[in-house]
Order: C-alpha cells, then structure tokens, then sequence
C-alpha cells in the first residue's frame, strides 16, 4: 500500500506545532543573537526573538550570568547552601558551557567567595567582585564579619588573579561596596557601580590599574543610586539603571555621555545591556513588584527614534549578552 504524501505532511506539520522541544537554533548570520537569564533561580540561554529557550544548571539559587564574546559558556554566582562562605552571604562562580553539561566551579587563588562575574572581551579572564582575608570580630555571641573586598581580574583556566581595587578590614553587615564591574568593550578600563546593597550610589569608571578615569554622578551630594554602568562600544555612552525606591517610583533606564555628563531617560525598567553592537538594549520590566505576585520579563528596545519597546521572554530575569563589539556568531546547541 502506498502512502499518501498529503496524510505524511499534515503529520510532520501537526508533530512541529505540538512539540515540546525547543527549536534548535539556525546556523549562519542570524545565530549569533544570544541571551542568558535567570529563571526561578536558575541559568537560561535563548536567542533574542525569544526562541530557542533552554535550561542550563537546576540549582535554583543561580544568579548573575555572565555570556562569554563566543556565546559558548556562561559564568554565574551560585548561592547554595553549601556554597555561600560562612557569614558573608557570599557565593561561588561556576561556568557551564551553552550547548550543556555539567557545571564546574571555578577558583582563584586568594579568593574565599566571589560574586559578579563578567568576562574580557577575549573571553580569557573574568572580573569579579571578591572576597578575602576574612576574619571575625567583637563580643561572643555578637562577632562581625570583616573582609578584603576587591574587583579582581582572574584567568579562568589558570586560577591566577590580581585585585584591580580592594579595600582592607571592610564590614561585611554594612552592605557591599563594589558591585557589578564589567569590562569596556575594549578591554582598556572597568566600570563598576558603588554601594552595591544600598539604594544609594553611582558608579565610577578606572582603568586596569585601578585609577579612576570618571565618575557619576558628579556631585558627592548626589545619592540617587545609578546602577549596573555598562559602556558602548564607541566609548561615549554609559548605560544604566535607578531602581524605585518607593512603591509609587518607577524603575528607570538611562544613557549618560560620558564627554558631556547629560543623561538621558530611555525607559522604565533594571539590568539593561547592550545588544547588537550597541544598536539596542535588552532590559528587565517588572510586574506587580510590591506584591506577593511580582514577575520580570525581559524586553528589547531599539535605541532609535519612536522605536517601542517588545516583550521578547516572560517569567525571566537578570539577561546577559556579549559585549557590544564583541559578538560572536554562534550556534545554540540542539
């Protein structure tokens, strides 16, 4: 009995739209448009129409991702119980390769515990913020946490790293005080947001011996919190975000010019990046923040004239891409 192509297309057709598998990705130009982000505690890659999403570690308290420029590992901080330090809420970095497999942790000599990790762009070392020299002080039964906080440049591979910044005998109770450093897209200079756990703060820009080359805001007196700076590839524009403070505030997105220090209000939102060479960003909205029913989308918008903002992931937060100038045409494994 011969079968009948039409019955053998209406199946393959019917077997395309009711599965449940995601759709590997294409090869060629358009496969380099790669995003990881955190869902329910755990690291997710996808491409960015939103296609293509797949879970990569099952840990559930999984949080900062870092994409590497060649779209094929994905750095993170776990924050398990086994792997926070004694007392300094800090976690571990662990990487874990996009096509999948399983994570490994990744250590630098000197460092106890680690947080932030964001990559070079060769993709030969990570920034991070780090932990060390930990010691315990004060009355028993009331004993404070005191450390060396650093942004720290480390090799991946080889374990050896080097403090950019630090700041000795720092009290862990009173919040962090570096958080989220990444690289220019040249490789040149580290931006990183000060008052990490506080709502207060800038962030400051320095080159790869720690000197500082800008700073925003200007003003001292200025404490409106300006976080997560990530820089374009031209060198000219900061992105950034104020998170609400209030219920009734509204989380905002802004690009800064770094020559003429005028910012300018983008949209509402947190955790922007930079995607497409700078072309457009990849940002966090969220719903129902104040409630026991908050959720985050992520959210494109070209940063062009008129351009409108379009939801591309729910139920997702936190997204990381390659540095702006440094995408790398990839292949999200099947």
């Amino acid at each position: 009995m011969k079968s009948n192509p039409l019955i053998a297309i209406v199946i393959l057709a019917l077997q395309l739209v009711f599965s449940t598998e995601p759709a590997a990705a294409p090869s060629g130009s358009n496969a380099g448009e790669i995003v990881a982000f955190v869902r329910k505690g755990n690291i997710w890659i996808a491409r960015l129409d939103g296609s293509g999403q797949r879970q990569l570690t099952g840990s559930g308290r999984d949080t900062h991702p870092a994409l590497s420029p060649d779209g094929k590992e994905v750095a993170f901080c776990r924050r398990t119980e086994t792997e926070i330090y004694p007392d300094t809420g800090f976690g571990q970095l662990f990487m874990v390769e996009t096509k999948g497999g399983t994570p490994r942790k990744v250590r630098f000599e000197g460092v106890l515990a680690a947080e932030d990790p964001a990559f070079s762009p060769d993709g030969k070392s990570l920034l991070f913020v780090g932990l060390s020299e930990l010691r315990r002080a004060g009355k028993k039964g009331e004993l404070q946490a005191f450390a060396t906080m650093s942004i720290t440049i480390g090799e991946s591979r080889t374990g050896k790293c080097r403090p950019v910044v630090q700041r000795k005998n720092s009290m862990l109770d009173a919040g962090y005080i570096y958080s989220n450093p990444a690289f220019s897209p040249d490789g040149k200079s580290i931006l990183w947001q000060e008052s990490g756990s506080d709502v207060s703060g800038g962030f400051a820009i320095i080159d790869l011996n720690g000197k500082r080359l800008f700073r925003y805001p200007l003003k001292g007196s200025d404490f409106t919190p300006y976080w997560r700076p990530a820089l374009s590839s031209d060198g000219h524009r900061i992105l950034c975000y104020s998170p609400a403070t209030t219920e009734a505030a509204v989380d905002t997105i802004h690009l800064i010019n770094r020559r003429t220090q005028r910012k300018i209000l983008v949209t509402s939102g947190t955790n922007p990046v930079f995607i497409r060479n700078g072309s457009a960003i990849l940002f966090e909205r969220g719903e129902n923040r104040w409630s026991s029913n908050a959720s985050s989308n992520l959210w494109l918008l070209a940063l062009q004239p008129g351009a409108v903002a379009k939801q591309i992931i729910t139920d997702a937060s936190e997204p990381a891409a390659a540095l702006p100038g440094n995408e790398h045409v990839n292949r999200i494994a099947e």
